[in-house]
């Protein structure tokens, strides 16, 4: 006796210290084995249908409850509690309190001894409600019983203590049938129909409008990028180098060459004074003066072309000059650009799952990373219809937006500042704002 009561107060103990409801349910489960000697002990809550089911098994860390034995101890349960005497403890006679499905099932899934013992505690219009099923195979004496109704008392305490205060047990409290309930449905009913204007979040760079573009003019290895990002650019400010040693040597070669044709032609006019058989070369020999200036002229353009000089006057957008050192460029190859800070627009890329219907002049807020306190205002220039892979590999439509006023919170937005745009569509109601993505794809799952 005086062992029983040793491991009801340290069962009671350890329940108390319980830290989670979790642990609590392992504590029933398992450690009441060592008060009243059972096979399996199942412990069981309803949920929001006020359905029983099975939220601890003893000796099974990990319920399944799709498991045929988990189905089972579940009807079972509800064949029990509509019996009359599930009100306290008793002893099931599976005869007369099982069902015949449940009752041919039995030996097939536990022993054939069932104690019912529910757990159930109200106060303050706040309810657990608990059942806690035990398995054995020998009979149930009458001192098991006497020790399981004390323990019941004690355990339904407890698994109230530890009662779950979230959103679960706030929604077994509401009632039907309340008045401040149904004032707030036929609130949200009518909520539900407030026009609301359809808007969308995108990230959004400043890009620069109609940029000069600095490009190769001729096939050449560059030597040296002469402006860095961000430097203003002035006009006939020398911005790329290339390698000239080729163009060079074809210039000082095309020169000579038209020398020695020049020296030829004068040596044979002079000779068609004394030899009239020489006048008939003159005519060959011009030409080919001309075709040797043609050449050292075209030799000269390419030579000068080895230096870009800049033809506007902006601001130099590019990464990393250093990048294009000794690197080998085809005609028309773009190398940076030069933008003017005041000639500025919005670049957004909206992705394809959150497309909206938008139309020209659509009304757009920019927010920036570096002044999240402060919005822009703007209007869509156009949208791309095709879409395309950003950075982050997300399938998105390019957005291009003017600004309403580039100045209006005091200062110019800097070229590639990042941020996110607020894009705003046509009105709808609350409704189709709220629940927009959950209709998309239910409609894209059942293709309705």
């Amino acid at each position: 006796m005086e062992s029983n009561i040793s491991k009801l107060l340290q069962l009671e103990h350890n329940c108390r210290n319980c830290e989670s409801l979790k642990e609590l349910y392992f504590q029933i489960v398992n450690e009441t084995r060592g008060l009243v000697n059972y096979s399996q002990g199942i412990l069981l809550t309803t949920d929001l249908r006020e359905k029983y089911k099975v939220v601890a098994i003893s000796d099974i860390s990990v319920v399944d409850s799709t498991s045929p034995y988990i189905q089972w101890l579940e009807d079972v349960v509800d064949d029990l509690n509509k019996n009359e005497k599930s009100k306290d403890i008793f002893i099931v006679d599976i005869k007369k309190d099982l069902n015949e499905v449940n009752f041919k099932s039995l030996s097939d899934f536990a022993p054939s001894n069932i104690v019912y013992i529910p757990l159930k505690n109200l106060k303050e219009n706040i309810e657990t409600n608990y059942i806690f099923v035990l398995f054995k195979e020998e009979n149930w004496i009458e001192n098991d019983i006497l020790i399981l109704k004390h323990l019941s008392f004690s355990l339904s305490y407890f698994l109230f203590a530890m009662r779950s205060c979230g959103i679960l047990q706030s929604l077994k409290k509401i009632s039907l049938k309340n008045k401040y309930f149904k004032i707030v449905v036929i609130i949200l009913f009518a909520l539900m129909f407030l026009p609301v204007r359809l808007s969308v979040l995108a990230p959004l760079e400043v890009e620069a409008k109609n940029p000069y573009v600095v490009s190769s003019p001729l096939n050449a290895v560059i030597e040296e990028v002469k402006v860095f990002p961000n430097d203003k650019i002035t006009k006939e400010q020398l911005l790329v180098k290339f390698d000239d040693v080729d163009f060079n040597n074809n210039y000082l070669v095309a020169k000579r060459t038209l020398d020695v044709a020049n020296a030829e032609l004068f040596s044979t006019k002079q000779s068609s004074f004394f030899d009239p058989k020489q006048k008939s070369q003159i005519s060959q020999l011009e030409n080919q003066v001309k075709l040797k200036e043609a050449e050292l002229s075209y030799a000269k353009e390419q030579l000068d072309k080895t230096k870009i000089y800049a033809k506007e006057e902006g601001v130099a957008i590019i990464n990393n000059p250093n990048d294009w050192k000794g690197k080998p460029v085809s005609t028309g190859e773009r190398i940076f650009l030069i933008a003017k800070p005041e000639n500025i627009e919005l670049k957004i890329m909206l992705p394809v799952s959150d497309a909206i219907f938008l139309e020209e002049n659509a009304i757009v807020k920019a927010f920036f990373d570096n002044d999240p306190t402060n919005s822009w205002n703007a209007k869509i220039k156009y949208i791309s219809y095709k879409p395309e892979l950003t950075e982050q590999n997300i399938l998105s439509y390019k957005i291009t937006a003017n600004f309403d006023d580039m100045r209006e919170n005091g200062y110019l937005p800097s070229i590639g500042l990042r941020g996110t745009a607020k894009i705003y569509s046509k009105k709808v109601t609350l409704f189709f704002y709220i629940f927009r993505k959950p209709i998309t794809s239910v409609r894209q799952w059942i293709g309705w």
